[in-house]
C-alpha cells in the first residue's frame, strides 16, 4: 500500500483507489493551448528565417517555409505548456482539492 493512496472508506481497500484528476485535465488544457500561442508568436523570428531560406524557390518556398517555422513553434509550445499544465493541476488535485475514487465500489471521497 502506497503512503499516499487513501483506504476507500466503503470497501476498505486501497488497490483500486485513483486521484480525482480534473484539475489536472484542465491544467493540460490551457496549458496546452497557452504554450501554443506563446511557442507560436515567440518562433516569428524562426518562421521568418524558415521564409528567407524557403525563398530559394519563389512563392512555393517561402510560404512552406514561414509556415513550417510558425508550426515548430507553436508545436514545441503545445507540448511544453501540456507537461507543465499537467504537473501543476496534478499537484492542486493532490494537495489541494483531495479528491478520490475507487473504482472497485465507486465511491468518491476526500482525504
Amino acid at each position: 500500500m502506497s503512503e499516499e493512496t487513501p483506504i476507500c472508506p466503503n470497501c476498505e481497500s486501497s488497490a483500486h483507489v485513483v486521484l480525482v484528476n480534473t484539475t489536472q485535465k484542465v491544467g493540460t488544457a490551457v496549458g496546452g493551448v497557452a504554450g501554443g500561442a506563446a511557442g507560436y508568436y515567440g518562433a516569428s523570428a524562426g518562421a521568418t528565417a524558415g521564409a528567407t531560406i524557403g525563398s530559394v524557390v519563389p512563392v512555393v518556398g517561402t510560404g512552406l517555409g514561414l509556415l513550417a517555422g510558425g508550426l515548430a513553434g507553436a508545436l514545441a509550445g503545445f507540448f511544453a505548456g501540456s507537461a507543465v499544465g499537467n504537473q501543476v493541476g496534478e499537484q492542486i488535485d493532490r494537495h489541494i482539492i483531495r479528491g478520490w475514487r475507487c473504482n472497485r465500489c465507486s465511491t468518491e471521497f476526500e482525504t
